[in-house]
């Protein structure tokens, strides 16, 4: 059968599932338990009698070879499925997207609250060219979020690089945003010439993943709080995807040669969380990962970059850390700008009991 379902977002509910797509081009559906069985069925490889037989065991229903082409053809319409309909919607939401003049951040929050929050906390002065933060919920790790935001309300930096994580979409390494960013009533612009600069220098296309910036939140949330806190900067928006360690290297030092000029006045931004355990990320249960995590983040703070990254390679990622391959490209680019010391400034887990899932996360700033 050739129809996969893509990587979709469920939320049960009510004895319902909400299935949202990420990039915003399926719509929402609200399906009930059996159409979720059905749809949950669908992976690809099961033969339509496979399906019915598994059906039938799990509800005792006999669906009918047209009642699940019939499914199918619903869902495929709504572009659920890897497959030529799908891509071809992605490539008229990538001309779509080159095309506007700028990129609307929707989030809602007390912005407010943050600004009064942040202008209470103490500015720690020191001279940072980076700094590791997390791209978990606000809400979530809000007293996180000020902390680490405050150390840069004060820096005298002009041109902030966000190496972010790709969630739904990627096709290549590293990717870049072209187009300037709205938040609230205030243009962030895009420094031009940096990109134009990647563009000449990279041998693939930096906007052939263009999709993957439509909601992710690993690249919007440090924008959100740089808007809030600063005044007349800059960013460079982009996204790390997996890649073998010489590769990123090769990466790292064609963007240091892009940055020509601008060295003195870049801030880089490395978006990730750390572990991801428990039933919402396929586990059986949760478990505690701060020995795997703090190891981790010792080797990054003393820009051992390559044990930090073979370390989580040889334990196969096994507590799902989604940031290794950014981390280690941002801890290549710190090298090469001159930074000489690393920082942990907060470090925490947060458990949602719901699902027994846990993610970490935390600040670490290198000067």
């Amino acid at each position: 059968m050739p129809f996969k379902i893509r990587n979709l977002e469920i939320i049960p509910f009510e004895n319902k599932f909400l299935i949202k797509d990420p990039l915003g081009i399926s719509k929402e559906m609200i399906l009930n338990r059996e159409s979720f069985l059905l749809f949950s069925m669908i992976d690809g490889e099961e033969k339509i009698e496979d399906i019915k037989s598994k059906f039938l065991r799990n509800t005792g229903i006999i669906l009918s070879d047209f009642e699940i082409i019939n499914f199918i053809n619903e869902m495929d319409k709504n572009c659920i499925f890897l497959n030529e309909n799908f891509l071809k919607k992605i490539e008229e939401e990538k001309i779509k997207m080159m095309e506007i003049s700028f990129k609307e951040i929707k989030f809602s929050f007390d912005f407010e609250k943050i600004k009064k929050e942040i202008e209470k906390n103490e500015f720690k002065s020191s001279d940072i060219k980076g700094m590791m933060v997390p791209h978990i919920d606000i809400n979530v790790a809000f007293d996180t979020y000020l902390k680490s935001y405050s150390y840069l309300k004060n820096l005298d930096k002009k041109i902030f690089l966000i190496l972010g994580v790709p969630h739904f979409y990627s096709e290549n390494v590293f990717s870049v945003f072209p187009k300037n960013y709205k938040f609230l009533d205030k243009i962030i612009e895009v420094k031009e010439e940096i990109i134009k600069n990647f563009k000449n220098k990279f041998e693939f296309d930096i906007f052939k993943d263009i999709i993957a910036f439509k909601n992710e939140h690993s690249v919007e949330f440090p924008i959100i709080f740089l808007s809030l806190i600063k005044e007349n900067f800059y960013i460079v928006p982009s996204l790390v995807s997996k890649s073998e360690k010489e590769n990123l290297k090769k990466i790292a030092n064609v963007i240091f040669e892009s940055l020509n000029l601008f060295k003195e006045d870049i801030f880089l931004i490395s978006s990730v969380d750390l572990s991801h355990v428990g039933k919402k990320f396929g586990d059986e249960n949760s478990f505690d990962t701060t020995e795997i995590d703090l190891k981790y983040i010792e080797y990054l703070k003393n820009f051992e970059n390559e044990n930090a990254f073979d370390f989580i390679e040889k334990n196969k990622n096994f507590t799902k850390i989604d940031g290794v391959y950014t981390n280690f490209l941002f801890i290549e680019l710190l090298k090469l700008l001159g930074a000489k010391k690393g920082e942990i400034v907060d470090y925490k887990k947060y458990y949602e009991s719901f699902t027994d899932s846990i993610v970490s996360y935390a600040t670490l700033i290198f000067e």
